[in-house]
């Protein structure tokens, strides 16, 4: 006996609903989805990876994900502090030769027994020596008639504020090209540092 139903047959009925386009799900492939949302997913995934020991240990997500936060934010902590340190130490070995601790320079030794080393220097064809020496003797004249204090810390940038001298600017330009530039020193570069010297360091 078949029993009449109101809607009609409820197979019927279902098939016409999972035949509709409207109850159609496509089930999404890791190549469709946008290449963030695979980041974020590739995120996840290690930070699970990293945080399940703790977790079993444990037995409390939250807790370990504090922990695991706090961690990440002391090594990065720690990171800044490495990438600073060794940028300034960086910095302090490049300005040292131009403010006249390079080349076995004698701390004590003043401008004259400096720019007799240099003329010795240039003579014997040591020209990035000799281009040292005069930019060391130069400071150290400075700091004995008065000018400026000698002070081995100074940038080349901080010579020229402290000096305020054009001689002096075109001195310590050429200082920097022979200590740091690509090209090698020749003579020609340490006699136009010798006469922008002799502007600098104006005979007593």
């Amino acid at each position: 006996m078949n029993v009449p139903w109101t809607h009609g047959d409820p197979r019927d009925v279902a098939h016409r609903i999972l035949t509709d386009g409207r109850y159609q799900t496509t089930p999404v492939r890791p190549g469709d989805k946008p290449w963030w949302e695979q980041l974020a997913d590739a995120i996840d995934e290690l930070w699970r990876r990293l945080t399940e020991p703790l977790n079993h240990l444990v037995g409390n997500s939250t807790f370990t994900n504090f922990v695991g936060i706090v961690v990440l934010i002391a090594a990065a902590a720690l990171l800044v502090v490495v990438v600073a340190r060794y940028a300034s130490g960086i910095g302090g070995r490049r300005s040292a030769p131009l403010c006249g601790g390079a080349i076995g320079l004698g701390e004590d030794a003043d401008s004259r027994t400096l720019f007799a080393r240099a003329l010795a220097a240039a003579a014997q064809g040591r020209h990035h020596e000799a281009a040292a020496l005069l930019w060391a003797s130069a400071l150290r004249a400075l700091d004995e008639r008065g000018r400026v204090r000698f002070d081995p810390a100074r940038t080349p940038g901080e010579w020229r504020r402290a000096v305020r001298d054009p001689a002096f600017d075109a001195l310590a330009r050429d200082a920097v090209i022979a200590l740091f530039g690509d090209r090698g020193v020749d003579a020609a570069l340490v006699e136009r540092m010798r006469e922008e010297y002799a502007r600098v360091v104006v005979p007593a």
